[in-house]
């Protein structure tokens, strides 16, 4: 007996100092990310991304290569492509190798495609992407420093060409102009054509205390633009920007401001290296606004809609004259939706913060028209809303009353009326299936997934082998139940209506190929 231990802790040792790697490293698996009919998750022990397809009967599983350590993962917005941004390390212990942090294009709808890797020279924890896909730029969140590293550099930018392979000037690396602030956030704009100019550009804005910076991304290298926000009171803080492309402009909202403010793109051939100059206008909200909306009427003409509640005003602003007109509200209008999204007819209005027990709704047809009577009409609910999320694709909001999401109502913007809705528990995980037809809920400590029919409110639950962590609806229809298991272990339901021996449980996907793993 003595000598079988001896001989099993001298083979242990021997198997220690042998097998690879990524059995010994920290692991943090990042995910699951819904992609278009697809889940993805990043493991980065094994230094992979582990993409389950779920567009046929039966799940398929692919794995693709990337660098060590990933910090930070994002879907593309149309859900064909995967970002990631990876650390990297220095090669210190057996089986480690120089690497340095790294930009990761994976295209998930054809896994066997190696994915693309850009040198962006530090490890940025954030990323964001163009509406098109063409641009990426990676970059700090406010945090600091962490463990890892030594210095951060908060205003350096990694500027992509995703069109583009990698090359020496391909990230563009750039340090931002600071006046005591970093960034908060980036967004950044569809293709702009600004009169003038050529070829339509995508513009990205940095958002900053006191400042929004300007950086055309088609000349990554050329100076940005600084607008300096603060007024001498309290720090002005941009918190939000929606685009109008056709019109080259974007309107900002900010904390502690005044109005709305529109960035207008013009071309301009005397201002040096830039060929364009932003032009600045406050558009009269006049209160402070706490959200803004920006839609195109049935003639193409935009409209800015935008919540004061100092001055217990909603304010609709024709953004090409600049005129606007005013609608009284005395509560404080904190969250703007419009139905439907693609051509409104309908704007609601809640007040999440004062976590009033009604809604407010504008029509916005022939809003301008003086001879119009622009009016609020009042939705009275017997909760607090404490969030509204609109029902893709159709006429509806979910309405949450209370913090755990048990209680919930939903609006129909045809009818104005609302219809209550209880859930067992805290209403961890939800979706909506990809046309709007069913919601699709989930508790943690109750093994059930829960469906309610947005046609009629019929609900139904569907009975799981495991506690839920995730529920993700894709884009064919199907559920994905990820069960939080760190080898992978998920539930998929073909639809909403399916039975238990429809069903599909998949174990272990996180560590397929495992033993064949390579240090």
């Amino acid at each position: 007996m003595t000598k079988f231990l001896v001989f099993a802790l001298l083979l242990a040792g021997c198997w220690e100092d042998d097998r690879p790697i990524a059995w010994s490293r920290d692991r943090t698996v990042i995910g699951p990310i819904p992609l278009k009919s697809q889940v993805a998750y990043i493991d980065s022990a094994l230094d992979r991304v582990t993409i389950v397809d779920l567009a046929d009967s039966k799940p398929a599983i692919a794995t693709a290569s990337i660098g060590r350590r990933a910090v930070t993962a994002l879907a593309s917005p149309d859900r064909h492509f995967l970002f990631v941004v990876t650390r990297g390390e220095e090669a210190i212990h057996h089986g480690e190798i120089d690497q340095p942090p790294m930009f990761w294009v994976v295209d998930t709808q054809n896994p066997k495609t190696p994915p693309t890797a850009y040198q962006i020279g530090s490890p940025f924890d954030r990323i964001a992407i163009s509406p098109d896909n063409h641009v990426a730029i990676a970059y700090f969140s406010a945090a600091g420093p962490d463990a890892a590293g030594f210095f951060r550099n908060p205003n350096e930018l990694a500027i992509i060409d995703l069109t583009q392979q990698p090359s020496d000037t391909n990230p563009t690396l750039k340090t931002i102009r600071s006046f005591g602030s970093i960034p908060e956030g980036i967004e950044l704009s569809p293709p702009m054509t600004v009169p003038g100019l050529l070829d339509a550009r995508t513009f990205a804005f940095v958002l900053s205390q006191n400042n929004l910076t300007v950086l055309d991304t088609a000349h990554p290298t050329n100076p940005e633009i600084s607008i300096r926000l603060d007024l001498g009171g309290e720090p002005v803080v941009p918190k939000e920007i929606v685009f109008a492309p056709n019109s080259a402009s974007a309107y900002v909202r900010s904390d502690n401001a005044r109005d709305v403010l529109q960035v207008l793109l013009q071309a301009d051939s005397t201002s040096g290296t830039n060929d364009y100059r932003p032009q600045l206008a406050e558009l009269g909200a006049g209160g402070g606004p706490t959200d803004i909306a920006v839609y195109d009427d049935p003639t193409s003409r935009r409209y800015v809609l935008a919540s004061t509640p100092n001055t217990g005003e909603v304010v609709v602003i024709d953004a090409d004259t600049a005129q606007f007109r005013s609608v009284g509200v005395a509560d404080p209008i904190d969250r703007i939706l419009l139905f439907p999204t693609d051509h409104p007819h309908k704007a609601l209005f809640a007040s999440i913060s004062a976590k009033l027990p009604r809604l407010w709704v504008l029509d916005l047809d022939n809003i301008q028209d003086p001879l119009t009577q622009a009016k609020l009409r009042e939705v009275d609910l017997d909760q607090p809303v404490r969030d509204v999320v609109p029902v893709p694709g159709r006429a509806l909001a979910m309405v949450v009353h209370d913090d755990a999401r048990t209680v919930l109502g939903l609006l129909d913007m045809a009818t104005e009326s609302t219809s209550p809705l209880l859930g067992v528990g805290k209403l961890d995980s939800y979706d909506f299936s990809p046309s709007g037809s069913y919601l699709i809920g989930a508790t943690q400590g109750v093994d059930r997934v829960g469906f309610v029919a947005l046609d009629n409110l019929h609900p139904t639950d569907f009975r799981l082998d495991d506690l839920p962590q995730r529920v993700l609806s894709t884009e064919n229809g199907k559920i994905f139940v990820d069960h939080g298991d760190p080898t992978g272990k998920a539930t998929i339901i073909p639809s909403p209506t399916a039975t238990r021996s429809d069903a599909f449980v998949l174990t272990g996907f996180l560590t397929d190929h495992l033993l064949d793993a390579e240090p």
